[in-house]
C-alpha cells in the first residue's frame, strides 16, 4: 500500500482499529489470469498484512469464496459498529459493496490512489464539448501546476510527440532490480503454479511485492532508462518487453506507489540525471494525463462501456493469443510471447501490434479486452477497458480517440526490428508471402468505409485507397479472406464469464 493509505490509517490507531483483508477465490478464478499477475497481487497483500501487524494492527485475513461472504463473516464474528472501505476501482465491485450497505454498517470512502477524485472528473467531463485526453491533460497540468511556468507549459509546448518517435536504439539497459522471492512469495508461487486453467508460469516470478522494493524499482528506472524514455517510447525491440519503459504501472495500479509521489520523484530525477524535457513531459503525461483520464472515463461511461462495438466485430480471439508459438508473424508472435513469459509488454506492442491485428481481423473488442485483463500484471478493468475499447480498437466510435490506431506493416517496420527476421515480406503488398498487415489494413478500410470515410484524419488514406486499381482491390479482398479463414480460433479452453466478486 502507498504512503497515502498509511496516512489514512493514522486516523485509526491500532488500539481502536481492526483491518479486514479478503482473498476471494471467485476473484482469482474469474478469468484465466496470468500466474505472475496472481502471485503479484496475493503476495503483495500478504506482505502488507505483515507490515500492518508489525506496527500493531490486528488483521482479520480471510480466505473466502467471495468478497461479500468475507465481509458478512467478519461482521458476524466481530460486530463492528462501522466498516470503512475505499471506493473500489472496478464497477462490479462497486455494485457488490453498494448492495452490502443495505444490511451492513459499511461506509465507502473516496479512493485515495488517484490524483483527481472521480467526482471531479465527472464535473470536468460534463463541462466539455468533447472528451479528448489532450484537453484533460492540459487542464490537469494547470490544476496541479506541474511543468508550468507563468501559466504557460514549460518549454513553450504541451507535448513533444514529434521528438518521441525514434526506432529502437542500439544500446541496452541494465536489468531492473528484480527481487528474489522470500518465504511468503515462494508459498504463493507454489500454490498458483499448481492451479489448472491459468496462463503463463509463476516459477520465475521476481517482481517487487512491497512498497520498499517498488521504490527501488522506480529509482532504478529514473537512473538508467528515464533519459531515453521519450525518444524511444514508441519503439519496439524483439524479446525486450521494457526497452525504455518502467513497468511502474503494475505497482501504481496495485497501490504500492502513488501517482503524485511518482511524478514528484520524476521531477527531482530529471534534474539529478539531466533528463531532457521531452522524456520528462512524456513520462508525466502518462501518469498525470493518461492514467487519470482513463480512470475518469471508466467511471463516466460504466456500465454501458462494456457493450460498445462500433465496427460490429464478432470473431473469437485466435488461439495465437494463448499459444504464440503457432504464429508465423514475428511481431505478433514475439509480443504475445513476452506477455506469456513476463505478463507485460509496453504500450506500442499493445496498441500497434496486439490490438491493431485484432481490429484488422475483426476480433470482438470485449474478447480482446478480457485477454488484456487476464494477461497483464498491470491490468484491471478500470484501466484496460477504456484503453482497449476506446483507444486501441475505436470500439466506442471515437469517444476517446479521434481515429482508429491501425496501420499496415510499414509502421511496425519503421518502429521495430521485427520485419527483417519475419517469414513474411513487409515490402510485398499481395500474395502468400506478403505481410498480412499490408492487405488487412486496406481491407479493413474498405469494409468500414461508411463509418470512417468522413473522418478528417482518415481522408488521406481513403484517397490512397480510391487510387488502387480494381485488380489491386480484388487481391486485397482475396488475400485478406484467405488469411482470416486460416486463423486458428480459440477452442473455448478459456471461457470468459467474469464475476467481480
Amino acid at each position: 500500500m502507498c504512503d497515502l493509505s498509511l496516512a489514512e490509517l493514522k486516523n485509526y490507531p491500532p488500539a481502536d482499529t481492526r483491518i479486514l483483508m479478503i482473498e476471494s477465490q471467485r476473484k482469482w478464478q474469474a478469468l484465466p489470469f496470468h500466474r505472475k499477475k496472481l502471485v503479484l497481487g496475493i503476495s503483495a497483500m500478504r506482505h502488507f498484512r505483515l507490515e500492518l501487524e508489525q506496527v500493531g494492527y490486528e488483521v482479520d485475513y480471510r480466505h473466502e469464496a467471495d468478497f461479500a461472504s468475507g465481509l458478512r463473516a467478519h461482521f458476524q464474528q466481530y460486530r463492528p459498529p462501522q466498516i470503512l472501505a475505499f471506493q473500489p476501482r472496478e464497477w462490479g465491485m462497486q455494485q457488490i459493496l453498494t448492495g452490502l450497505t443495505k444490511d451492513l454498517p459499511l461506509l465507502l470512502l473516496p479512493n485515495p490512489f488517484y490524483i483527481l477524485p472521480r467526482e471531479d472528473f465527472i464535473g470536468w467531463a460534463n463541462s466539455q464539448k468533447n472528451l479528448r485526453m489532450e484537453t484533460f491533460y492540459r487542464w490537469m497540468r494547470q490544476r496541479e501546476n506541474i511543468l508550468m511556468e507563468k501559466n504557460r507549459p514549460l518549454g513553450g509546448r504541451w507535448n513533444f510527440d514529434k521528438e518521441n518517435r525514434k526506432p529502437p536504439p542500439e544500446r541496452t539497459y541494465p536489468d531492473p532490480p528484480y527481487v528474489e522471492p522470500d518465504g511468503i512469495t515462494r508459498a504463493v508461487m507454489e500454490t498458483i503454479q499448481a492451479l489448472p486453467g491459468l496462463w503463463g508460469s509463476a516459477s520465475d516470478f521476481r517482481l517487487p511485492v512491497t512498497r520498499a522494493a517498488a521504490m527501488d524499482w522506480m529509482e532504478h528506472f529514473f537512473r538508467w532508462r528515464f533519459a531515453d524514455f521519450g525518444p524511444y517510447e514508441d519503439a519496439m525491440r524483439s524479446s525486450d518487453p521494457l526497452l525504455t519503459h518502467s513497468l511502474l504501472s503494475a505497482f501504481l495500479n496495485l497501490g504500492l506507489l502513488h501517482p503524485r509521489e511518482v511524478i514528484e520523484h520524476a521531477l527531482q530525477a530529471a534534474q539529478q540525471y539531466a533528463v531532457p524535457l521531452n522524456s520528462l513531459e512524456g513520462f508525466v503525461r502518462q501518469i498525470l494525463g493518461w492514467r487519470e483520464y482513463i480512470h475518469g472515463m471508466y467511471w463516466y461511461q460504466m456500465p454501458d462501456y462494456r457493450r460498445v462495438n462500433y465496427f460490429e466485430h464478432q470473431r473469437a480471439l485466435p488461439r495465437w493469443y494463448w499459444e504464440p508459438e503457432e504464429c508465423e508473424l514475428a511481431c505478433l508472435r514475439d509480443s504475445i510471447q513476452m506477455v506469456k513469459q513476463h505478463g507485460f509488454t509496453h504500450h506500442i506492442h499493445r496498441l500497434m501490434v496486439l490490438s491493431n491485428f485484432a481490429n484488422l481481423t475483426g476480433i470482438h473488442p470485449l474478447r480482446l479486452s478480457e485477454w488484456f485483463w487476464a494477461g497483464f500484471v498491470d491490468a484491471y478493468e478500470w484501466v484496460e477497458l477504456p484503453n482497449v475499447l476506446g483507444m486501441a480498437t475505436y470500439a466506442d466510435g471515437g469517444l476517446l480517440a479521434s481515429k482508429p490506431y491501425i496501420s499496415s506493416g510499414s509502421y511496425i517496420n519503421k518502429m521495430s526490428n521485427y520485419c527483417a527476421a519475419c517469414r513474411f515480406d513487409v515490402n510485398k503488398k499481395q500474395g502468400e508471402d506478403a505481410c498480412p498487415f499490408n492487405y488487412l489494413y486496406w481491407d479493413f478500410l474498405e469494409k468500414q468505409r461508411e463509418k470512417l470515410m468522413y473522418n478528417p484524419r482518415m481522408a488521406v488514406m481513403y484517397r490512397l485507397l480510391d487510387q488502387k486499381t480494381n485488380e489491386e482491390r480484388v487481391s486485397i479482398r482475396r488475400d485478406s479472406a484467405r488469411f482470416i479463414t486460416r486463423l486458428p480460433e480459440d477452442d473455448d479452453r478459456y471461457p470468459f464469464e467474469y464475476d467481480a466478486g
